[in-house]
Order: C-alpha cells, then sequence, then structure tokens
C-alpha cells in the first residue's frame, strides 16, 4: 500500500511525525507537507508564483521519503500527485492537525482543504485533528488514523471517500 501523508501545519510538526509512525507499518509512507505553517488556508492554491520542493534528506523516520512544498497543502497534494509519486497513493491521509476543525472551521482548514485535493482526484482521503492545543495527545489520533485507514484500505468500494 502506498501512503500520501500531509498537513497544514508544515513539515517540521509533530502531529505530522506521529500520524507517519503511526501508519508507516500499513505501507510506503510518503510525505509532502507544506514548509511552514499553512494553518487557515482552506483549499488555496499557488497561481502566480513559482513553487518550489525540498527532499529532506535526511528524513526525520527512516524508510519515509519527505519533501517540503514552499506553498498551501494543497499545492503539497497536486504536486505530490503530479509530480513527486510514480503512482497515485492507495490513501491520503492530512494532519495530525493541533486543534479541532469542527463545524465551519472545516471551510477554513488547510489540513481538510489538503484531503478535499485527494477526494477530488478519486483517492479515498483521511482529515484529522485533535481537539485541543494544550497537552496534545497525538498517539491516540493516530491509532485512529491507523484503524480508519486500515477499515478504507480493506474495503473497495470506498474508493470515492472523504473523512473530515
Amino acid at each position: 500500500m502506498n501512503i500520501l501523508i500531509t498537513n497544514d501545519d508544515g513539515i517540521h510538526s509533530k502531529g505530522l511525525w506521529a500520524l507517519v509512525k503511526s501508519v508507516m507499518s500499513l505501507g510506503k509512507v510518503t510525505v509532502v507537507a507544506p514548509d511552514r505553517d499553512q494553518s487557515g488556508v482552506g483549499m488555496a492554491m499557488t497561481l502566480q508564483t513559482v513553487v518550489r520542493a525540498r527532499e529532506l534528506d535526511p528524513s526525520p523516520v527512516d524508510g519515509v521519503t519527505a519533501y517540503a512544498i514552499q506553498g498551501t497543502p494543497a499545492d503539497c497534494v497536486i504536486i505530490g500527485l503530479e509530480s513527486l509519486l510514480d503512482k497515485p497513493p492507495d490513501i491520503l491521509i492530512s494532519g495530525i492537525n493541533e486543534g479541532a476543525n469542527l463545524g465551519m472551521d472545516i471551510m477554513v482548514s488547510g489540513t481538510v482543504g489538503a484531503a478535499f485535493q485527494g477526494y477530488f482526484r478519486g483517492i479515498p482521503s483521511i482529515a484529522i485533528s485533535v481537539a485541543s492545543i494544550n497537552n496534545v495527545r497525538f498517539e491516540e489520533a493516530g491509532r485512529t488514523a491507523k484503524s480508519l485507514a486500515k477499515t478504507i484500505l480493506n474495503y473497495q468500494e470506498n474508493k470515492n471517500l472523504l473523512l473530515c
């Protein structure tokens, strides 16, 4: 299984790497995430400037290829799918976002915006967040993401699915 992971909190966020560690036993993980915090940009794409990608060497997690993108979470998914990955992933997971994406917040969430980009391209996609900013427990959210991903990957009828 091939898994694409992104977020809106940036390539160095704790939630991103907790997610990677949680799901890497499911298959080959590639991370394509913004080079800085891009919270609140929704599905925005960069249109008027060049968007650059830089491979992290070494990756923070052995065996995981990771790219930092000078753009939005949506840019990360688009560039990952169109330029960086050899083939489409079996699933896209965006997060783990620090703070809740609930109610109207999902309209501006970069975490959710990235998941929408996968969904629009027929890739089962998950946006996962934690409803906390203090004493954040990423491990629990990571276990939830892994359980959801396993269910989706084992159920072939979920090809056009978005979970937020």
